[in-house]
């Protein structure tokens, strides 16, 4: 796959997250709209770990694979969000790991 179509793949997959904010893989993601929630979101999805499941992602149709790459974003997602409250002092650290869904 060339490197403008790889490009192309990932800002499709990373518009496909921004359209569900707060359903889809955003769903484990605590809808925060403090300007830190606001920011970490953002922050969230430039992750690197992120953006690498992000481009896994198929447009072909595997539905199998694309469940896959799904359930990792639902803990990838929100592992960011709460690293990056953290480190902004708007979150604690520490605690209980949160409830995992497990589908949509």
């Amino acid at each position: 796959m060339s490197e403008r179509w790889r490009g192309a793949a990932l800002a499709a997959a990373l518009l496909a997250l921004a359209a569900c904010e707060t359903g889809g893989v955003w769903a484990n993601v605590p809808t925060d709209n403090t300007p830190d929630g606001q920011a970490c979101r953002r922050e969230a999805e430039q992750d690197p770990e992120v953006r690498r499941i992000a481009s896994q992602f198929t447009a072909s149709g595997n539905e199998a694979w694309n469940e896959r790459v799904r359930q990792e974003m639902l803990i990838a997602l929100p592992r960011a969000w709460r690293e990056c409250m953290t480190r902004r002092g708007a979150m604690p650290g520490g605690g209980v790991e949160p409830l995992r869904r497990t589908t949509f």
